[in-house]
């Protein structure tokens, strides 16, 4: 079902909204769709990773711009950062946005964007989620105190050859190899880690850098990949923080999964995350180890959170609810 346009001459917002994708075309189409439908004054970068599809090359939409950026963005990789900062800088430099709101392609909206731009735009701070990251490790049979999830970027990561995969996990030496390397990442927590990423490249082995920017006032931060930032924010992001050959730069290359951090943290250092609630509301399910499907069930739900997306959908099994969402922008 094809929602019908809406009309809003009071919109003032030069927006952009940056979907990093992989795969499925029409799905991504509708939602570079739906987002016009709702503010149609925005643009829409789509930056695609091609290995799996390729995209069309013109969307047939001039509010439209496909560019397939030639990075591997496998699960947790630096490449993902990058990928948003180059389509940050395209829509810096085609469009001149006063806000730029990243999102993936397995999002849908679920607000009239434009009254959402108009809140984004002058909140506060930047839009999105982070919380501090602190962690002591300690030598021999304990764990340290605190999140280890700070051994991901205070630490320089090595990835194993061909991805840890050498010995069958379930083989006799693939067991004792397992048992020795849990032993040596625990006994040697303070300058050695091991880490195997899952859905991405495999095991890493991590070396504890002798200098980290993260201090009391400064610390590292956790929090969602999926934010909004006005131009101030990209400005420093693009210009200061990510430039070419920057110690931030330097250092999340380095790390695994820095897409949950490199972002937020140089944001936080200036300023807190706003209290709006967040761009793409998603639910975690530990069970699955994967973001939750939201179905037309979760309607109410999601309408009432505030949020302008919803992550993650499918095709198939989120079909009604996306339909729902159609009809509920077209209302707007």
């Amino acid at each position: 079902m094809e929602p019908r346009a809406v009309d809003d001459s009071s919109r003032s917002v030069r927006a952009v909204y940056v979907v990093l994708s992989h795969r499925n075309w029409a799905q991504v189409r509708r939602l570079a769709g739906a987002i016009l439908v709702s503010s149609p004054e925005a643009r829409v970068i789509i930056a695609h990773d091609a290995r799996a599809e390729t995209f069309p090359v013109d969307a047939e939409d001039e509010r439209i711009d496909i560019f397939a950026h030639g990075l591997a963005c496998d699960w947790g990789s630096w490449e993902l950062v990058d990928a948003a900062l180059r389509a940050f800088d395209r829509a810096r430099t085609t469009w001149d946005p006063q806000l730029i709101c990243l999102i993936s392609g397995q999002d849908y909206p679920m607000r009239h964007l434009p009254e959402w731009e108009q809140e984004a735009i002058t909140a506060p701070s930047w839009i999105g989620e982070a919380r501090p990251l602190r962690y002591r490790p300690r030598w021999g049979r304990r764990r340290g105190r605190g999140d280890d999830r700070y051994t991901r970027y205070a630490y320089r990561w090595f990835r194993a050859p061909f991805g840890g995969t050498g010995l069958p996990a379930h083989s006799g030496a693939g067991r004792f190899a397992a048992r020795v390397r849990r032993a040596l990442a625990l006994h040697l927590e303070p300058v050695f880690s091991i880490r195997f990423v899952e859905r991405g490249r495999g095991r890493h082995y991590g070396i504890r850098r002798l200098r980290v920017p993260f201090t009391t006032q400064t610390p590292c931060y956790l929090g969602s990949q999926w934010l909004a930032v006005r131009r101030p924010e990209v400005d420093a992001l693009l210009d200061h923080d990510f430039a070419r050959g920057t110690p931030l730069r330097r250092l999340y290359r380095r790390s695994v999964i820095p897409d949950e951090s490199a972002l937020v943290t140089p944001l936080s250092w200036r300023s807190n995350p706003s209290s709006l609630p967040p761009v793409s509301l998603s639910r975690w399910d530990p069970d699955d180890d994967e973001t939750v499907t939201w179905t037309l069930e979760d309607l109410p739900m999601l309408l009432g959170s505030g949020s302008p997306f919803c992550r993650k959908v499918d095709p198939d099994r989120s079909a009604e609810l996306m339909d729902a969402l159609d009809e509920v922008i077209a209302g707007s």
